[in-house]
């Protein structure tokens, strides 16, 4: 053999020893990728409600063996259900995914369109018309990868009481997404992913198990000593839920009451029957079987409406987070027996935080203020009085310079003759103006501003993010801080900390256990799990993945 041979056969052996390592190094890809989305959990539960928190139980085992984003901040601005799950797999803003709130104004119908709505499918597993899809999602997912990337091998299904979390993390390319239907009682899913809902699913429905937990008592787990009563239980600013009222302890109504379905989800149950289920999932469908990951998309919608109901400092929402710590507990204990310890990789973060009580948060002399439906109705008003009178009339009984006018966007009719060329720029202008004298809002920007950009404030980039030049309104607004819109005990949905700070944490296969203060975004869940499992990050990403984090 030649000199130049033996170079060469030399560098081919030190390439194939460093591969070796490197895969070594890199350690089995897991079987199985679960993502949990806690609906309405702020970071500040973690350290406010630690005391509760058991050995050995799930937030402290991600504390000592997984990984903890101790500054994890959404970056948009309106922080609501829909957009918040858009960004969880997708690494984008809600300006990028599309979803821009819950329910947003639809210029081409005049009608307000549901984020997940699809008149083109059907539901299956119950009667009516609500049928739902990711269609109105514009890019794809951390699950709509792995299919790609495995030729649809990888299975990836959604699982939530609330159809548009589990849909909107799992994806287009889906296996299934399958959410609780309260009027029929039922598991259900769409046409867009099956005919048929499977023969295991059926049988949960048909044999009732979502009534199991009628008779059954709330109260709370702990001794008291692991609660703070911030305010009496049973505050007349809570939401008497009917069924089980406003204070413990409470007993679950006979499931053939109108009350029981309400009831039941707006307890700790509504999250235990959600993994009962997704357990169910992972064991009929087999996931993390095989050499091709799989992903289950879990979202726990209770924490979401008990925290609505009585509020974050509330008694209800402390006993859900240390429930919430056993029942994660015994789901990756499940995980272990199931695919396997170290086979499996889960993150978990929140869709949103949720703002103080407005009537709690004046008693602790911060300025807070509940606005009701009514501010808005006659802030509209006025501005529609300040266009005509600056403008003139548009015509016509229905004809309005205002369309549409919710809690954070306004739109014009740029369809008006009046509105045409300079006149549609000075018309935003005009109603930002107005927004920002009244003394319920903080900040306002126009569609051109926000489109030509040059602002770099941290509320206008916030903003931004949340701004969809197709689907957004033309003067996009926040209200001021502790200010809440509408009838809910507590809600959610601004720019202000209280709403942003959300968990991320890493626990399993593939995970360099640490804790990471830097600032990230729950964005960085999708791309940083693509990465980890070698395959290319989500469509619109616009973040990178957490390096730190995955075990190299």
């Amino acid at each position: 053999m030649s000199l130049a041979s033996c170079r060469i056969l030399a560098c081919v052996l030190l390439l194939v020893s460093m591969s070796a390592v490197a895969s070594a190094a890199h350690g089995p890809k897991p079987r199985l990728v679960v993502v949990v989305s806690i609906d309405q959990f702020p970071a500040e539960y973690l350290t406010r409600m630690r005391k509760g928190f058991v050995g050995g139980g799930f937030f402290r085992t991600v504390t000592e063996r997984g990984a903890t984003f101790t500054e994890c901040h959404h970056s948009h601005a309106f922080t609501i259900t829909g957009p918040g799950h858009s960004v969880l797999c997708s690494g984008a803003s809600p300006g990028t995914t599309g979803i821009i709130d819950n329910d947003w104004f639809d210029r081409t119908t005049g009608k307000t369109m549901y984020c997940v709505a699809d008149p083109t499918v059907r539901i299956v597993g119950a009667p009516g018309d609500k049928a739902m899809s990711p269609k109105n999602l514009e890019v794809g997912t951390l699950g709509d990868q792995m299919k790609l990337a495995t030729n649809g091998r990888s299975k990836v299904v959604g699982v939530a009481l609330k159809d548009r979390a589990g849909i909107l993390m799992a994806g287009h390319m889906a296996d299934a997404a399958y959410w609780f239907d309260a009027d029929s009682k039922n598991w259900v899913t769409s046409t867009y992913y099956r005919p048929a809902l499977p023969d295991y699913m059926r049988a949960f429905n048909e044999t009732g198990r979502a009534a199991a937990y009628a008779g059954k008592e709330w109260n709370l787990v702990l001794d008291e000593r692991y609660y703070d009563l911030y305010y009496p239980d049973n505050s007349p600013f809570e939401t008497n839920v009917p069924g089980i009222g406003r204070s413990f302890p409470r007993t679950l109504p006979k499931a053939e009451s109108k009350e029981y379905w309400k009831a039941m989800t707006t307890t700790p149950y509504g999250t235990e029957m959600t993994l009962v289920v997704a357990g169910m999932i992972v064991d009929e469908e087999h996931l993390g079987q095989d050499d091709d990951t799989d992903l289950l998309c879990i979202n726990l919608s209770s924490n979401d409406y008990i925290g609505h109901a009585f509020g974050p400092y509330s008694l209800e929402v402390q006993d859900m987070t240390y429930r919430t710590d056993r029942m994660l507990t015994v789901f990756t204990q499940f995980l272990d027996q199931a695919v396997g310890a170290g086979r499996w990789t889960l993150a978990l973060s929140s869709d949103h935080g949720v703002a103080p009580v407005p009537e709690h948060a004046v008693a602790m002399r911060l300025p807070a203020r509940r606005v009701p439906s009514e501010h808005f109705e006659a802030l509209k008003k006025s501005m529609e009085e300040t266009l005509v009178k600056h403008f003139g009339s548009p015509g016509g009984e229905k004809k309005k310079y205002i369309r549409h006018l919710d809690s954070n966007m306004a739109y014009l009719d740029a369809d008006l003759p009046q509105l045409a060329g300079a006149h549609f720029v000075e018309a935003q202008n005009l109603v930002r103006d107005a927004l920002l004298k009244d003394d319920a809002i903080y900040c306002a920007f126009t569609r051109d501003e926000l489109t030509d950009g040059g602002n770099e404030t941290e509320l206008f980039v916030r903003t931004r993010l949340s701004f969809n030049q197709r689907r957004s309104g033309d003067v996009l607004f926040c209200m001021k801080p502790y200010h809440i819109a509408g009838e809910s005990t507590a809600t959610h949905g601004s720019p202000w900390t209280y709403d942003t700070h959300v968990p991320l944490l890493w626990l399993g296969a593939g995970i360099r256990p640490g804790s990471y203060e830097r600032t990230v975004s729950p964005a960085h869940l999708g791309p940083t799990m693509a990465k980890l499992l070698g395959v290319e990050a989500p469509s619109g990403a616009t973040v990178e993945a957490l390096g730190e984090v995955l075990d190299r």
